[in-house]
């Protein structure tokens, strides 16, 4: 008797453990993938939901929804047109091109503190390209001048031959064309030299107020206890 006691005991354990012993091993199991819901606006104007993303949808702004808790868990903007990617790529252009011109007048700006250590520098350097620019208009003018004179000198030469009846020779017609162009290029390229010389005071008084403006900026911090900051930059150089 005891013996059979003991085995029916041992065959009730079994039995109570086998169904615990599935349980856990079904919660130890891996989970399949959470299943998916996609919420979109139609062209109708409507919501939509389905765990199936229809082709008409793929180009649409859509929610990824967790079936099981209604969690989104993935928000994905619709689709730009040609239009629109157009668009985008000249705005990102625009901007990596400002950011270059920012940076690179940050550059500017610090080679310009670190090259002259005052104003009067500054000013001295702009006082000795001026000068050399006003030498060279005087080289061209005086140039022209004489250009000038020696197509005149052509000139009444050629008169003087016609008013005694006597031919203008070859050489004569052809010093009176060659002189005539020499004059012409003189005129042009004294007209450049001063365009440029215009230039060169603008670009003096630009630099020099931003010069300025920097060594301001950074005596206002030192005295404030600061690190010195520049004021912004600006891109276009002015």
């Amino acid at each position: 008797m005891s013996a059979a006691r003991t085995i029916l005991t041992i065959a009730i354990a079994a039995c109570l453990a086998a169904p615990l012993a599935h349980a856990k091993a079904r919660t130890a199991a891996p989970s399949g993938p959470t299943k998916k819901l996609y919420h979109w606006v139609g062209a109708d104007g409507k919501d939509h939901y389905s765990d199936v993303l229809p082709p008409e949808a793929l180009t649409q702004a859509r929610q990824e929804i967790n079936a099981k808790n209604g969690a989104t868990v993935k928000q994905v903007e619709r689709a730009l047109t040609p239009e629109e990617r157009a668009a985008a790529a000249t705005q990102s252009a625009a901007e990596e091109k400002a950011a270059a011109a920012t940076a690179e007048a940050e550059k500017s700006d610090q080679v310009l503190l670190s090259s002259y250590p005052t104003e009067k520098d500054l000013q001295r350097a702009f006082d000795q390209r001026t000068t050399l620019q006003m030498e060279t208009l005087k080289s061209t003018r005086i140039g022209m001048e004489s250009q000038q004179q020696s197509l005149s000198a052509l000139l009444a030469s050629a008169s003087n031959r016609e008013l005694a009846n006597i031919p203008v020779s070859e050489p004569l017609a052809a010093s009176i064309q060659a002189t005539h162009q020499h004059v012409l290029d003189q005129q042009a390229l004294l007209v450049r030299q001063e365009a440029q010389s215009v230039a060169l005071r603008q670009e003096a008084a630009t630099t020099i107020a931003r010069y300025r403006a920097l060594r301001d900026a950074a005596d206002a911090e030192i005295k404030a206890g600061a690190p010195p900051a520049p004021p912004a930059p600006n891109p276009s150089g002015g």
